[in-house]
């Protein structure tokens, strides 16, 4: 039992167990970064009152933008590549499994074209919304899979799958520099313990913090919302294994000089931990209070800092825990293959600079200065907040953006989105005209290149929809107007003149006579009614008689007819007679007389009885006219009454005729009259038309001429609906109004325009109707204003707590406020002249002249966290040096000469270890490496000098010839002290 206490051997049961559980319980890392990795801004500020907005807009959906690029590099796009584009366009918006919200294409309409198509038609972009609770990477592989064109370059872009393509990329860094660290911190640790053990155990120690950090940290962000960052996990490598592998160095370096002093590897393990493990502890603690600190920041991506002090926490129970098995177990074969327990050599270095600082302060201290004073004034530190800067050019997603950065303005990549939610619908006049009002407004603002909105589809103002055009219409009419009257006016003075000349007194004695002759005729028309009245009772007689001729002609035609035959015998019996008197010469004589009139009568009715027949057929077709007029004559007496009343209808008509004539020549003098005063007033009138259409002109020329107007039936016209629908939700409670800047949407420049517009848009809606709606900015440059207002806001803050805490520290464990007060502001010279000095270096190697906006925050805590462990070593080491050696002087020139070895071994290790990180092909990790690194050259040469000219001029009673004599006599008193110094 005594055996399995010394050998520490709970601790390796207990570590193993935690290892095993750590390796069951740890969560899918690469997606929990990818879905809490991200910064987070906090929901009050602008642009995450947009998005909030924007998902109302979008029907609640939390929506993403993707961009289509369709680039030909050989020149401008043919029209069968355009409809290449519209059949993968088309192909994008029918995939079921996209679940595509919208589609904005150089296709739909003039308009999107002018927004989407390039100036010298070579690109083309096509906007794509889809959910964002699908995973970005497998919505942009579907999309360029479907957009894939021969002949075109095709890329998938926007802020998500940057974003998502930066943490594959730091996730691939990260696994360059596990590899690299290790490699280097086992090649570091042989050359240091010239050992094979070292480096594996080592490396083993911090690979089980690392991994039990991991553990913990990973499920504390998966279960509680623990704060982390696309930066966790690489910052817990090179922190854990650089500060885990300096206090190995520390302690082993310990463990090896009691082993040498002949202790057994129980005892000596001990004491190394006693010592050492002080050390350690104190250096560890103040790593662990620097970051601890960041808990107290209001930015999550800044607490994401705190992952750090769990790992810290963690690294110094297993250093000062499970390294007690080993040294413990192994003893001097630790060390193997080396037999030379000597511990490290002095440093020369470090001798030099704190024996020069102690004979020559001032002029090692204005040297610093001299040195400093370029680094600290010289320059600014605009910080670059474009993550896309951050992937290398290879990316898929970086060569649309640099696609589009190259062929269209430079704030295409990330448009601005204004958003307006009111309580009442926007699509009226008065709305309608305000909102043009700021889209105008937005337009004239610096910087900015363009402003689309519901009344300005194109970025352009539509003429028709302004007074300036409508007033031209308006001026146009009434110049048309004016010669319309002027032409009237010319009619009515030639009617005048006709009626002036026109004689209407013969008009009206003409009238008169025709008065007149109507009457007459309306007299005769009368009798002739009365005629024909009088006519029709004689046909009827006529009628009536002719059939009683007609029978008593056959009667007489038959009596003719007998009495020619009587005739006929007569004149027989008469020449029988005569010839019976012929004897008889008197009676002869008389029947001769007789004889003769009885053939004159017998002849006579025989042209009687040969007339008789044409009479009776004369008289049978007079018979049959009456018979016929007869009965026409009810039709020939209603024509007559016809007549007679037409004449007097006509006469009546004639009458009133000449009654209006006599009044028209009254009312022609009164017309005469009217067409003068008509065409005075015509005179007016366009006198006064003149006068309005001036006054029109004058305002079409005014500012009037800008104000916006839309009628009511224009706005529900189908024509404006698809501008409507681009531009407002569904409800028209919400409208958005799209800016693109000419300056890259991720730059500072971007990010104080937008502060700007937002100060200038926030004073220009509170004097409209609109004053009372929620106003936000969206998109690319409103976050990262808000950004960089949060992270330089807390970053000052951050900066005080931790060096609070750091100082704090410092004051416990070097007891002097003047020591901590050195060290600290030892560190922030050191961090500050390190970042310019890396700004340099970006700009001559990397060809970036910005820093990114996080590489100030990550390089200052890493830098004073880690850098203060330095300063703790040396100043541990002065206390304990200081029974040994009373002379303060000699004492931190000793201490700086042991101590300068442990402390440049430590740099080269932490510097290595961040050097790892430069292979990541990550800008920001590149810069922090490169500040650590040059931090930690500075460090190392400035130590020595301040402290031991801190240590001197803080303590100027050495000089004292009192105090130099008991020094001397301790000496006397005490040779093996001395002896141990002269060592």
């Amino acid at each position: 039992m005594q055996k399995f206490k010394e050998k520490h051997l709970l601790s390796l049961i207990v570590w193993i167990g935690l290892i095993l559980v750590a390796i069951f319980t740890l969560p899918n890392i690469s997606q929990l970064v990818h879905e809490k990795g991200t910064v987070q801004l906090p929901a009050s500020v602008q642009s995450e009152v947009a998005n909030k907005i924007e998902k109302k807009y979008e029907g609640g959906k939390n929506a993403r933008t993707l961009i289509a690029v369709f680039n030909n590099k050989h020149g401008k796009l043919s029209d069968e590549q355009t409809l290449q584009i519209q059949d993968a366009t088309n192909a994008v918006k029918n995939d079921p499994d996209l679940h595509i919200i919208s589609v904005t294409a150089p296709s739909d309409n003039q308009a999107a074209k002018q927004q989407l198509q390039s100036k010298d038609s070579t690109t083309q972009m096509v906007m794509i919304t889809v959910p964002k609770k699908d995973k970005v990477r497998g919505q942009s592989d579907k999309i360029l899979n479907k957009i894939k064109t021969p002949g075109m370059r095709t890329y998938v872009t926007g802020s998500d799958i940057l974003n998502e393509d930066f943490s594959t990329v730091t996730e691939q860094g990260l696994q360059k520099t596990e590899i690299i660290a290790a490699i280097f911190i086992f090649i570091v640790l042989i050359i240091v313990f010239r050992s094979f053990l070292i480096p594996v155990i080592s490396l083993l120690t911090v690979g089980v913090s690392y991994l039990l950090s991991l553990d913990v940290v990973m499920n504390l962000a998966q279960r509680w919302d623990f704060p982390i960052s696309n930066f966790t996990q690489v910052f817990l490598v090179v922190v854990l294994f650089g500060i885990g592998t300096d206090y190995n160095i520390l302690l082993y370096d310990r463990f090896k000089e009691e082993i040498r002093k002949g202790q057994e590897a129980g005892p000596a393990a001990k004491t190394a931990r006693r010592h050492a493990g002080r050390t350690i502890l104190y250096s560890g603690s103040s790593v662990l209070i620097g970051f601890a600190a960041l808990a107290l920041a209001k930015f999550s991506f800044y607490r994401s800092g705190v992952a750090v002090a769990v790992g810290v926490a963690i690294l110094l129970m297993v250093l000062l825990t499970l390294n007690m098995f080993f040294m413990s177990t192994l003893g001097q074969r630790l060390f193997w293959p080396s037999k030379n327990l000597v511990a490290h050599d002095r440093s020369f270095l470090w001798n030099f600079l704190s024996k020069f600082t102690l004979s020559h302060s001032f002029i090692m201290v204005g040297i610093l200065i001299i040195a400093a004073l370029p680094l600290l004034f010289v320059g600014s530190q605009k910080l670059n907040f474009n993550s896309a800067d951050e992937l290398p050019n290879s990316v898929q997603s970086k060569a649309g953006y640099n696609i589009i950065q190259d062929h269209y303005p430079a704030g295409m990549s990330g448009p601005t989105t204004v958003y307006i939610q009111n309580k009442k619908p926007l699509n009226t006049q008065e709305h309608l005209a305000e909102i043009d009002q700021l889209t105008g407004y937005l337009n004239s603002e610096a910087g900015v290149k363009s402003v689309a909105s519901v009344t300005r589809p194109g970025g352009t103002k539509i003429d028709s929809l302004y007074l300036k055009s409508q007033l031209e219409s308006l001026t146009t009419g009434l110049n048309q107007a004016n010669q319309g009257i002027k032409k009237v006016q010319k009619g009515l003075k030639s009617a005048n003149e006709k009626l002036a000349n026109s004689n209407t007194s013969e008009s009206i004695a003409q009238v008169e006579k025709l008065a007149a002759g109507a009457s007459k005729l309306e007299t005769g028309a009368q009798q002739l009614s009365q005629g024909v009245t009088s006519y029709t009772a004689g046909v009827s007689n006529l009628a009536n008689g002719s059939q009683q001729l007609s029978s008593g002609t056959s009667s007489l035609q038959s009596g003719v007819g007998r009495l020619s035959a009587g005739s006929q015998r007569l004149n027989t019996g008469i020449s029988q007679v005569r010839n019976q008197t012929a004897r008889l010469k008197a009676l002869r004589a008389r029947m001769a007389a007789l004889q003769s009139g009885s053939r004159q009568l017998s002849s006579g009715l025989g042209r009687l009885n040969s007339q008789v027949a044409p009479f009776s057929n004369g008289l049978n077709r007079i018979t049959s006219g009456a018979s016929r007029l007869n009965s026409n004559s009810s039709s020939l007496v209603s024509g007559a009454q016809s007549v007679a009343s037409g004449s007097s209808q006509v006469n009546s008509g004639v009458q009133t005729l000449n009654s209006k004539m006599k009044a028209l020549q009254n009312q022609m003098q009164e017309l005469q009259t009217g067409l003068t005063s008509a065409n005075s007033g015509l005179d007016q009138v366009s006198n006064g038309t003149t006068t309005v259409n001036k006054y029109l002109k004058e305002m079409q020329k005014s500012y009037l001429g800008n104000t916006f107007y839309m009628p009511a039936a224009s706005i529900k016209s189908a024509s404006f609906t698809p501008s409507l629908d681009a531009f407002m939700s569904k409800d028209r409670k919400i409208t958005k109004i799209t800016v693109v800047l000419n300056s890259d949407p991720s730059t500072t420049k971007s990010a104080d325009r937008i502060r700007t517009i937002t100060r200038d848009l926030n004073a220009k809606v509170k004097d409209t109707s609109l004053k009372n709606a929620k106003v936000a900015i969206g998109g690319q440059s409103s976050q990262t204003s808000d950004l960089q207002k949060i992270a330089n806001g807390d970053f000052f803050r951050t900066v005080v707590i931790m060096l609070v805490g750091i100082g704090l520290a410092l004051m416990i464990v070097t007891r002097s406020l003047v020591q901590a007060i050195t060290i600290i502001g030892t560190l922030l010279v050191t961090y500050m002249g390190s970042l310019q000095i890396t700004k340099w270096l970006s700009g001559y190697l990397l060809f970036q002249n910005m820093l990114t906006w996080n590489t100030p925050f990550f390089s200052f805590i890493m830098l004073v966290a880690l850098g203060v462990d330095y300063s703790i070593f040396l100043m541990m080491r002065y206390r304990g040096d200081a029974g040994a050696i009373p002379d303060v002087r000699r004492r931190i020139l000793n201490s700086a000469t042991i101590i300068g070895t442990v402390v440049i071994s430590a740099a080269i290790i932490l510097g290595g270890t961040f050097a790892a990180l430069i292979p990541s092909n990550v800008l920001t990790l590149i810069q922090v490496a490169m500040t650590v690194i040059v931090g930690l050259i500075i460090l190392v040469l400035t130590l020595p000098i301040i402290m031991s000219a801190m240590v001197k001029w803080t303590y100027p009673y050495v000089n004292d010839k009192m105090y130099q004599k008991s020094v001397e006599q301790e000496e006397k008193d005490h040779p093996i002290r001395r002896s141990k110094d002269k060592e």
